[in-house]
């Protein structure tokens, strides 16, 4: 379910027409909490599947 959501909300970013900046500064606090929350109680799978689009959300955020 959490994945769906993720995936979700990963989908309608993509669509809008926002900033890069600005989505990049808008969801930094949100994905240092995903990240935090993964490693404390995530397990391996789900772990696995946030710290890659936390990956992937850093590199294009720089």
């Amino acid at each position: 379910m959490a994945s769906c959501l993720m995936l979700m909300c990963v989908n309608a970013c993509a669509n809008t027409q926002a900033s890069d900046a600005a989505i990049c500064d808008g969801t930094r606090t949100s994905r240092q909490a995903l990240a935090a929350a993964l490693v404390e109680d995530g397990g391996a799978q789900s772990q696995r599947a946030g710290l890659r689009l936390l990956d992937q959300m850093d590199a294009g955020c720089g």
